[in-house]
């Protein structure tokens, strides 16, 4: 019930921000719902194909899903042209967003049998997966590709916790809890003061990438 509770809540926050996202770039109502729909839907479907299991949405328990989805980037459409959502609307439910799928992919790895290092990875890829195809769709540069950002470590770290915590014997629900707050500390720190991570700084500068010199005067 827990588990369950919490994967409505992340469909429906992340059908909010995927659809604010393709609302801001004036997409239609139909490309509101698709791209809502993808951000809600898009990170347990790459889990669950890659743990080649039964794409949950596609499930007879899985419909509420997708309605939630539908629903969420429907009302989202209409009440966002009254009330314009503010700025950072989308950082934060996508923080949130993050952490919630993060430990849902995690949990549900362990569940299936799979190790600490495969169950941590695939709660990075069903918290990244929905905002990178937000993303791609909407023209933007997907957070987990921008320089420095902590996107992908903060959900990292999230799941190092879950995994310490479980392997210590505590029960799945305080894990899953200290992940999730693991990770959305470290997401909203990261965007409050800006931390990051080293950015590519080339070893070697070749001759073209050097500046001109200037004239001798």
């Amino acid at each position: 019930m827990f588990l369950s509770t919490c994967e409505i809540m992340s469909t429906i926050i992340g059908a909010l921000a995927g659809s604010i996202a393709s609302s801001r770039v004036k997409m239609d109502l139909f490309g509101v719902i698709v791209c809502g729909t993808l951000a809600a839907l898009g990170g347990g479907t790459v889990r669950d194909i890659l743990l080649d299991i039964p794409v949950y949405w596609t499930l007879p328990s899985g419909e509420i899903f997708v309605l939630a989805s539908v629903v969420t980037s429907l009302a989202t459409f209409y009440v966002a042209q009254k009330y314009p959502p503010p700025m950072g609307t989308i950082r934060v439910a996508d923080a949130i967003v993050l952490a919630l799928f993060g430990m849902i992919g995690t949990e549900k790895s362990y569940l299936h049998g799979y190790t600490p290092t495969v169950s941590v990875m695939m709660g990075i890829c069903t918290g990244v997966a929905g905002g990178l195809l937000r993303d791609v769709l909407t023209g933007n540069v997907p957070y987990v590709f921008r320089p420095g950002e902590l996107y992908a470590t903060a959900a990292l770290l999230g799941g190092v916790a879950y995994a310490v915590l479980y392997y210590a014997g505590i029960d799945s629900s305080s894990c899953f809890v200290t992940g999730f707050m693991v990770t959305l500390s470290v997401r909203l720190a990261a965007i409050r003061w800006n931390w990051n991570l080293p950015s590519y700084i080339p070893l070697f500068t070749s001759d073209t990438d050097s500046p001109p010199e200037e004239p001798e005067t």
